[in-house]
């Protein structure tokens, strides 16, 4: 008897379950500042029990961006996924976090691996496996050299219509 008990227990799956360790969305005026200044920000993320080897960020991204510099407000109105150079009217070679072409006018969240990552399309999370314990976590908003100035979350006259809206979960895999 004990010994089909043993055999079934170990013939039983075990099943992998997620656990969110932290959530939290950026609040308005740290977004403000992604958009307005060059440069990277460090999220101070701190989950409980602290960030692990194998946890997975996951970034969440909606509302639009205003990158001004036209006539009107509301003309060069981008998600956080950006656009390619091209169609956005931008240089590749003049960006300001990365060049790549796919980069342009996106928030970018990158790790201590250096490679930057642009958001997904609303409704769709990035993520992004952390490979060490303690990561450390940017993000940023790709746009020209010099040009951060004109940007402004959300459209409209007072850019009060679909403000940028981000959220950050760090998720941890335990297997039960």
């Amino acid at each position: 008897m004990n010994a089909l008990v043993f055999v079934l227990f170990f013939a039983i799956p075990f099943e992998d379950v997620e656990s969110r360790a932290l959530t939290t969305f950026l609040p308005q005026d740290m977004l403000e500042d992604l958009v307005r200044k060059e440069g990277w920000i460090e999220l101070t993320l701190k989950p409980f029990g602290g960030i692990r080897k194998g946890d997975v960020l996951r970034v969440w991204a909606g509302g639009v961006i205003d990158r001004g510099g036209a006539e009107a407000p509301g003309a060069n109105v981008y998600g956080p996924t950006g656009l390619d150079s091209a169609k956005a009217g931008l240089e590749a070679n003049k960006l300001a976090l990365s060049e790549d072409a796919k980069h342009a006018a996106a928030i970018l969240v990158k790790t201590e691996e250096g490679v930057a990552h642009p958001c997904n399309a609303p409704g769709k999370p990035l993520e992004i496996k952390l490979t060490k314990e303690n990561a450390r976590v940017w993000i940023g908003f790709n746009d020209e050299k010099g040009a951060f100035g004109d940007n402004h979350l959300g459209r409209g006259r007072r850019h009060e219509l679909d403000p940028l809206w981000i959220r950050i979960e760090v998720v941890r895999i335990v297997v039960d």
